[in-house]
C-alpha cells in the first residue's frame, strides 16, 4: 500500500516537475520578449524620423500580442500533454471548431486580415491624425481588429477594420498647409500675391516658426472665381504635425498685412434699395384717396 502510494507520488512528482518547467519556460519566453520589445521601444525615443518610429512601435506592440498569445497556446497544449490527455484530437477538433469559427465571424477574419495588412504597409501609426470610415482623429491605439481615434472634441471612436476601405492619414511623412485666401475683384492679383509671398518669408525667418517650416512658400496664383472675390491659392511644406500651428500664425499674418496694405477681404453684404418712382407714386395714390373722404358724411 504504501510502495503503490510512493510510485503514484513518484509518478505524479515527475508529472509537476514538468509542468513547472513548462511554465517556466513559457514564462521566461515571454518575459524576455516583452523585455527586449520595451529596450528596442526606448531606442526608438530618441530617434528623430519620428514617423518611422511610430511605425516600428506599432508593429511591436501587434508582435508583442500574436507572440503572447502563441506562447500562452503551446505552454496549454504542453500541459495537457503531461497531464495524459491526447492532444492530436483536441487539435483535430480546434481545427474543426476554427472552421467552423470562420464561416460564422467572417467579419471577425476581415477585421484581423484587413488590420494586419494595414499595419504592416505603415498606413496607420499610433499618433497619427487620420480619417477612416467616416471619423477622423489621431490614433490612440491599434489592436488586431480596432483602431481606437481620439477627435478634436474628445471623443472616441472605435472602428473595425473591416469598415475601413479608405485611409486618408493627414500628418505622415510630408506635410504642408495648404490656403486659398479670398480677396476684392478691385484688387490687384500680383501686388496682393507679392503680399502673401511677404508674409510667408517673413515667417520662415521668424526664430519660433522656421523650425516648424520645412521649405519656401509657394503661391500657385489666381485659382478661380468666387461670385465675390478672387481665390489665391498656395502651400506652405511644414514638418510633421506642425501645419496647424503654422495655419493660425501664417493666418493672423496675413489679416495684419492686408488691413496694413489697405486689401480688402470680402464678405456677404445684403443692400436693399427702393425705387424713386414706385416712392412718389405710393404717395399720390395715398393723397388723393385721403381727399375723396370727408369727415362725418355718409357714402350712401
Amino acid at each position: 500500500m504504501d510502495l503503490n502510494f510512493l510510485n503514484i507520488f513518484k509518478d505524479s512528482y515527475q508529472t509537476f516537475v514538468n509542468i513547472f518547467i513548462i511554465i517556466f519556460i513559457g514564462f521566461f519566453g515571454w518575459k524576455t520578449l516583452s523585455t527586449l520589445i520595451k529596450k528596442k521601444l526606448n531606442n526608438l525615443e530618441g530617434s528623430k524620423d519620428e514617423a518611422q518610429t511610430q511605425r516600428i512601435n506599432t508593429l511591436f506592440r501587434i508582435l508583442k500580442n500574436f507572440v503572447s498569445i502563441a506562447i500562452l497556446i503551446v505552454v496549454i497544449m504542453l500541459v495537457l500533454s503531461e497531464l495524459g490527455i491526447e492532444i492530436g484530437p483536441l487539435i483535430a477538433a480546434a481545427g474543426v471548431v476554427g472552421l467552423a469559427f470562420g464561416f460564422g465571424a467572417q467579419t471577425l477574419v476581415k477585421d484581423i486580415i484587413t488590420g494586419l495588412f494595414i499595419i504592416l504597409e505603415g498606413q496607420i501609426t499610433i499618433g497619427d491624425i487620420v480619417e477612416v470610415a467616416g471619423h477622423s482623429g489621431r490614433v490612440e491605439a491599434i489592436t488586431i481588429r480596432t483602431v481606437r481615434l481620439r477627435d478634436v472634441n474628445g471623443h472616441l471612436h472605435v472602428v473595425p477594420f473591416s469598415e475601413v476601405t479608405t485611409v486618408k492619414n493627414i500628418t505622415q511623412d510630408q506635410d504642408y498647409h495648404s490656403f486659398e485666401i479670398g480677396v476684392s475683384y478691385n484688387e490687384d492679383v500680383d501686388h496682393v500675391m507679392e503680399t502673401i509671398e511677404k508674409v510667408g518669408k517673413d515667417l520662415e525667418q521668424d526664430k519660433e516658426f522656421k523650425s516648424k517650416i520645412n521649405g519656401k512658400i509657394e503661391v500657385f496664383g489666381l485659382d478661380k472665381f468666387e461670385d465675390s472675390a478672387i481665390v489665391i491659392k498656395g502651400r506652405i511644406p511644414t514638418v510633421h504635425k506642425q501645419q496647424w500651428i503654422v495655419k493660425r500664425e501664417f493666418n493672423r499674418r496675413i489679416k495684419l498685412a492686408f488691413d496694413k496694405s489697405g486689401i480688402e477681404i470680402p464678405f456677404p453684404q445684403r443692400t436693399i434699395s427702393y425705387p424713386d418712382n414706385k416712392k412718389k407714386t405710393i404717395k399720390k395714390k395715398t393723397r388723393k384717396r385721403r381727399q375723396g373722404f370727408t369727415v362725418g358724411t355718409d357714402d350712401s
